[in-house]
């Protein structure tokens, strides 16, 4: 079981480094994309289908951190503004970052990229 989670920790550090050294691997990650992705092995595309799955769920935290906190500076239109092209321009470093070539886009970078910028949102919700 150790020997299972360690090389299931491996794998996503692996994809974690793929995706950007910048970008740390997000503990809200379901254990559902981590079976997957181990069960994936080397399997570019079954890694694939892995990281598809997962990508609605980070996209959806994301997105409802991102309203809560767009909620907080309802009151304050310079930090409102700020927060919208923050976002703006991180969703077109993803984009970049995650690109292989003109066509085709790394999933998993995008899970890995989503995620960690869904736990900085939330960082930032007070309550």
């Amino acid at each position: 079981m150790i020997k299972v989670a360690i090389a299931t920790t491996v794998a996503l550090m692996a994809v974690a480094a793929s995706a950007s050294a910048q970008a740390p691997l997000s503990v809200h990650l379901s254990t559902t994309f981590k079976a997957c992705f181990q069960r994936a092995g080397d399997n570019p595309v079954q890694r694939s289908v892995c990281a598809e799955r997962e990508v609605g769920a980070q996209d959806d935290r994301l997105n409802k951190a991102y309203q809560q906190v767009m909620r907080q500076l309802a009151g304050d239109p310079a930090s409102h503004t700020a927060l919208r092209d923050e976002e703006r321009s991180w969703i077109k470093e993803r984009d970049y970052t995650c690109k292989v070539n003109g066509t085709t886009v790394d999933s998993a970078c995008i899970v890995v990229k989503t995620a960690a910028r869904a736990d900085d949102l939330e960082s930032r919700i007070h309550f």
